[in-house]
């Protein structure tokens, strides 16, 4: 359906819709007054005053950091009220986000008048925010005291000094926390937006300087906060560093980076790594370029290696080769290729390399893993013939014994 009413936007457009040039019809809009509630209707109220009778008006909705409209007819009932109403249950908007729109009058004389743009946040407004803020940080939060926010902020901080001894990066405008108090809340808030969830106990949205976190009450809450405000805020500083480009990094190194800011590591990922090796079930690293896998299990794997990885490089290569590794792919390499320009080694080399170091492995295992499933192939293939080999062999046998058996009789 958007694809749909984006496309008549571009044909209106293409038919000359614009702002009113001079000669054209003027009109006056009423400041619009916009009411919603969270993942549900949202209403727009305004009133439109026109010389020449107004036939039908559009509103046209764009959240920002989006590239397609949401067009819909509002309701208009003259002489001048106009009325639009949006079932955001169906059409979703990024939480936290700020919504553009405008209005498109068609009037009885064949003229059509684009407005000026209009604004409204779009918030969660199901909680009670507390907030506080400085120059660069906002942090809003709903259960707990100013000392609990006051914390968030000061990890923000402690994140942003630890990113910054590892990738050149400035200090941000504005980076805004929206801190949950369950994991429950803010995958609900997440799924409300049209986002996926699953799993997802943080989450950025980097265009929008946006910071989403479940930190629960109890004993780890601390330990929550050290862990997931630095992390979620690397994803925002680096796309304040790269802008469109942040899109290029390959997801291991995406997730890495965030991972090694982290002031308290996840403390699985170390015994999650030996078990996979063990098991011989560690993924390729460069299965990770794209995208993690789906399923619970291998979704906390992909995390716990794209994290050990990226340590290695950056204790192996240092601040200049992540930043060397990260113009690569901000230039839009492939994942293997990035590599090969910035370190100067394959992706695969250095993946042998990582693991020699962290799990002892010795030269000989990791240079005949590669040649283990061609054996398997070989084999395979050769067993047809190794069967009718032996069954000749074996007729051969039989018919001897029976000569033999026929000369002594």
């Amino acid at each position: 359906m958007r694809r749909f009413l984006s496309a008549l936007l571009t044909i209106a457009i293409c038919l000359g819709i614009s702002n009113p040039a001079r000669g054209q019809t003027e009109i006056q809009i009423a400041d619009p007054e916009v009411t919603y509630t969270f993942g549900g209707m949202l209403t727009i109220e305004t009133e439109i005053n026109s010389e020449v009778s107004i036939q039908r008006v559009l509103v046209l909705l764009q959240p920002a950091g989006e590239t397609e409209n949401v067009a819909a007819v509002a309701t208009f009932t003259p002489p001048n009220q106009v009325t639009y109403s949006l079932d955001l249950s169906q059409n979703p908007f990024p939480v936290f986000t700020d919504v553009y729109y405008t209005f498109q009058v068609e009037l009885e004389n064949g003229e059509t008048i684009t407005s000026e743009k209009f604004k409204f946040d779009y918030d969660d407004d199901r909680f009670p925010w507390q907030s506080l803020q400085t120059e660069e940080f906002e942090v809003y939060w709903y259960e707990g005291d100013t000392e609990f926010g006051q914390t968030i902020l000061n990890t923000a901080y402690e994140g942003l000094a630890r990113l910054q001894n590892q990738v050149n990066v400035p200090n941000p405008d504005k980076v805004t926390f929206y801190v949950y108090a369950s994991t429950q809340d803010l995958q609900s808030t997440l799924q409300m937006s049209g986002q996926a969830a699953a799993w997802i106990a943080g989450h950025a949205n980097p265009a929008a300087g946006v910071v989403l976190v479940s930190i629960p009450p109890g004993p780890a809450q601390s330990i929550e906060i050290k862990r997931q405000v630095p992390h979620e805020l690397t994803h925002v500083m680096l796309y304040l560093k790269l802008g469109e480009d942040y899109d290029k990094l390959p997801n291991w190194l995406h997730e890495g980076l965030a991972s090694t800011t982290e002031v308290f590591p996840n403390p699985d990922y170390p015994l999650l790594l030996e078990k996979a090796y063990e098991r011989e079930m560690l993924i390729p690293i460069a299965n990770l370029c794209q995208s993690f896998p789906v399923d619970a299990a291998n979704f906390q794997l992909a995390y716990a290696e794209s994290t050990s990885f990226t340590w290695y490089l950056l204790g192996e290569f240092g601040n200049p080769g992540m930043e060397n590794l990260i113009e690569a792919y901000a230039d839009g390499v492939g994942c293997d290729r990035g590599v090969e320009l910035a370190l100067e080694s394959s992706l695969a080399g250095l993946e042998r390399d990582w693991r020699r170091l962290n799990f002892n492995e010795s030269p000989l295992r990791s240079s005949t893993e590669g040649i283990i499933p061609w054996v398997i192939v070989f084999v395979t293939m050769l067993l047809p013939t190794f069967g009718l080999f032996v069954g000749d062999t074996i007729k051969h046998r039989r018919k001897n014994e029976k000569l033999q058996n026929a000369k002594g009789d």
